[in-house]
């Protein structure tokens, strides 16, 4: 079987699974993100879990609205991500239905002027976008880097707190990713097809 990329280059492995992603119906999409929120309702830590950091879907990324509504439904507070003012690079997480601006990369985030701000430390669970995946936990971004920076103390400390979870199209599993060392491994992926748990 012949691939459709280069296993060994991280831009290439990008560039194949964000049109891969982006060529989804809407109604495609629908099924992915309703899939998806039945996935993740059945894991036996999501019971227990009140503050869940999750993401807006952009750019074809499976989405955790149905997840979401879900979670708020039942008692449960969720975050958005916003781009730290003062940690330059990391991200601190504010209300799910606060008032939002758009930050320098044209995405919505919650308004750190207007909403009570959590750190990263503060959530149980933090569910990440991703490109790509392997079953090692190994997950790749956009390239930006700032889930990484912004969960590097887990690297350090026995901490099981925030526990991070990767969301994705089943299809974005690859063999194996190319790492470096300041990738952080995820706990689990979870995808409109199932659970791969991975510590």
């Amino acid at each position: 079987m012949t691939c459709e990329y280069d296993i060994t280059s991280r831009s290439s492995i990008r560039q194949f699974m964000r049109e891969k992603r982006s060529n989804l119906s809407d109604q495609q999409q629908l099924s992915a993100a309703k899939r998806l929120s039945q996935n993740i309702l059945c894991q036996p830590w999501y019971q227990r879990t009140l503050n869940l950091g999750i993401y807006l879907a952009n750019d074809g990324e499976v989405d955790p609205i149905v997840m979401a509504t879900k979670a708020l439904y039942r008692g449960k507070s969720c975050y958005l991500p916003s781009l730290h003012p003062i940690k330059k690079g990391q991200l601190w997480f504010g209300d799910y239905q606060g008032p939002m601006l758009k930050n320098k990369f044209g995405i919505a985030e919650p308004d750190p002027n207007r909403n009570n701000m959590h750190t990263a430390k503060q959530m149980d669970v933090v569910f990440m976008p991703l490109v790509a995946f392997d079953k090692n936990g190994g997950r790749l971004g956009m390239g930006g880097g700032f889930y990484d920076r912004t969960f590097e103390f887990l690297k350090n400390t026995q901490s099981q707190k925030p526990k991070l979870i990767g969301l994705a199209h089943h299809f974005q599993e690859v063999e194996s990713l190319p790492t470096e060392d300041w990738d952080i491994p995820l706990s689990a992926i979870i995808t409109d097809e199932g659970c791969i748990n991975v510590r």
